[in-house]
């Protein structure tokens, strides 16, 4: 028994020690001798088979700043609050030395918070640093994930509200449900669940610098990891009712009353389903919205009703305009091959290349309209 328990100590002892001397915390390099990367920028780089990866930084002035200034080479102070320093290569290890060489403190990743590709990034070089982002250590899974079509210095160089660069502003900017139109935030563990997967294509929010900071109010939509396209407000308002993504829209009925209804909010579920070879999908949208206008002094049942069933139509119909484009674009943004292949894989695996039956899905759409009175508090 003495034997057992003291080999059993051991064994312990030893991956104790084997995860406290190998884990990223306990490698005692001291914070001043490490560079904390908070943003990286992925673009193409001078031949089609290269890339160039950007790894921006707070400087010093930055860390200690109190007065709100904005990122980059200004903000509201006299010293630069942001600095980035880039690399290129054939791989992202290749890019990653590079910038290393440039600077004279480790470039430390275990504080990242966002990640941008750029939408001229060839799918190829997309794939690639997918697979390579997968395999730093040192990089867990909960940084945010955004497109841009804007040179990476114009996207870190924006005035922001927040203090603190670039976490609580880009948790509030991608997450929060009071703050934001859309709930478009996705983390790289999300977009590790759609690349490069059968049934389902990647959606990201795409990053818009202006003079008032960074704005996402549109999407880029993948097939694969070939970029598409980009989605206007109009269409993503769309595809965010669509996928149940929806927190601030807007909807006004001139025709009735002159209504208009704010904080339109939304949730989804999608079923899929195959039968003769023709795959159905039905996307049912539950609904909230506030009246916040109206011609009349006071509403009545009568205009509640009248309006429930215009809402209700006028989104079901906006939906499905929006997944009619998806498919003619043919990137399956509400994963429904994904939704079939869960519920019917033996019908989903019937299909040898599901993109080209993605543009035949037969579509049906209900939406269930819930609306908040003038005068209601939620």
């Amino acid at each position: 028994m003495t034997k057992r328990l003291t080999r059993w100590l051991a064994a312990f002892l030893t991956l104790a020690t084997l995860t406290l001397t190998l884990a990223g915390c306990w490698d005692d390099i001291p914070l001043d001798r490490r560079t904390l990367v908070l943003g990286m920028g992925f673009y193409p780089g001078p031949t089609p088979d290269m890339v160039t990866v950007y790894f921006s930084f707070p400087t010093p002035t930055g860390l200690t700043s109190s007065n709100g200034a904005g990122s980059g080479g200004g903000g509201g102070g006299s010293s630069p609050q942001f600095s980035s320093v880039s690399g290129t290569g054939y791989s992202l290890s290749q890019a990653f030395s590079q910038a290393q060489a440039k600077v004279g403190r480790d470039l430390y990743l275990g504080h990242t918070v966002l990640l941008v590709f750029s939408t001229k990034l060839p799918a190829q070089q997309f794939k690639l640093l997918d697979n390579a982002i997968d395999r730093i250590g040192t990089l867990d899974k909960t940084p945010f994930v955004a497109a841009t079509s804007a040179p990476w210095d114009t996207v870190v160089s924006v005035k922001m509200v927040q203090e603190e660069f670039p976490a609580l502003y880009y948790e509030e900017l991608f997450s929060c449900p009071r703050c934001t139109q859309f709930a478009l935030g996705t983390r790289l563990w999300q977009t590790s669940t759609r690349l490069g997967k059968s049934g389902v294509d990647l959606v990201l929010p795409q990053l818009s610098p202006t003079p008032q900071g960074p704005k996402v109010d549109q999407v880029a939509v993948y097939r694969d990891y070939q970029y598409v396209g980009t989605w206007d407000h109009r269409q993503t308002t769309d595809y965010a009712l669509a996928a149940g993504k929806s927190r601030k829209s807007s909807l006004t009925f001139p025709d009735h009353w002159h209504a208009t209804f704010d904080a339109v909010a939304d949730k989804m579920q999608l079923s899929a389903s195959a039968r003769d070879h023709q795959v159905y999908a039905v996307v049912t949208l539950h609904v909230t919205q506030t009246l916040v206008t109206l011609d009349t002094t006071k509403e009545n049942a009568q205009q509640l009703s009248v309006l429930s069933r215009a809402s209700s139509q006028q989104i079901a119909d906006r939906v499905l305009k929006i997944l009619e484009l998806s498919q003619k674009q043919n990137v399956d943004v509400l994963g429904v091959g994904r939704q079939l292949s869960w519920t019917n894989p033996t019908e989903f695996y019937r299909f040898k290349n599901w993109h080209e039956e993605y543009p035949h899905v037969h579509w049906t759409v209900h939406c269930i309209v819930r609306i908040n009175k003038m005068g209601d508090t939620k």
